[in-house]
């Protein structure tokens, strides 16, 4: 499971969301849920900005399409990154 998130100021659009395709592919149709693994990634950064005092926003995040996250991973990845990027797990 990739969990790739790019922090900045997120668009009045929401989150951007790219693909990540092999080398041989032009297009892919996502094969997961789309819509939780983004709530989810958007709620592990809450959830270590409001423990850490942080203010980060995801401005994108990268996908595989063909990739099968489990409920509650990309969650958990989202909050490692962001705790990381807060300096607050060195």
């Amino acid at each position: 499971m990739l969990v790739s998130i790019k922090f900045g100021k997120t668009s009045e659009n929401g989150v951007l969301v790219v693909k990540r395709l092999g080398k041989d592919q032009s297009e892919a149709k996502i094969l997961f849920d789309l819509d939780r693994h983004l709530g989810e990634v958007l709620d592990g950064v809450q959830e270590a900005n409001q423990k850490y005092g942080g203010n980060l926003q995801v401005q994108e995040i990268e996908v595989v399409p063909d990739d099968y996250p489990q409920k509650g991973q990309a969650r958990y990845a989202a909050f490692q990154i962001a705790e990381h990027v807060l300096g607050k797990n060195i």
